[in-house]
């Protein structure tokens, strides 16, 4: 059942990034200033390689007391996701196989460079009907 619509055309291109080698502070830091819920990560090359959410703070850091960890530490991996010609229906699905919330979104030339980020909130708020899918992963989790 597609929807006809494509990630890439509701992907968000604008994305905030962070050094691997940044504290969870300067994270936390980072996504209240951008009111952002994941963040870029990249390492010493510039390269993205990994994301960190909200919920690796709150699961990996808080949770644990790991207060000293560096984002390279707790940061999610490897990268999920998908092209941005795949419809919004893959991409539930695969949110709901993988159990995340969040998948990239690979393009340019070689079409493994990350183009954006699409979110199961970007989703439901386009096509309500495919909740369903993402919630797969909470009755895998259960």
């Amino acid at each position: 059942m597609d929807t006809g619509i494509k990630v890439g055309d509701c992907m968000k291109t604008e994305l905030v990034t962070i050094a691997d080698d940044a504290s969870i502070f300067e994270a936390a830091e980072r996504m209240t200033k951008n009111d952002v819920g994941c963040l870029v990560v990249t390492n010493s090359r510039g390269k993205i390689y990994a994301l960190l959410t909200d919920e690796d703070l709150v699961r990996k850091v808080l949770s644990k007391k790991k207060l000293d960890a560096a984002v390279k530490d707790v940061a999610s991996k490897p990268l999920i996701g998908l092209g941005p010609e795949s419809d919004l229906t893959d991409a539930a699905r695969l949110m709901g196989q993988k159990r995340v919330k969040r998948l990239v979104v690979f393009g340019g030339r070689d079409g493994n460079e990350v183009a954006g980020i699409i979110s199961a909130r970007d989703i439901v708020d386009l096509s309500p009907s495919l909740y369903d899918l993402i919630a797969e992963r909470e009755r895998i989790r259960a």
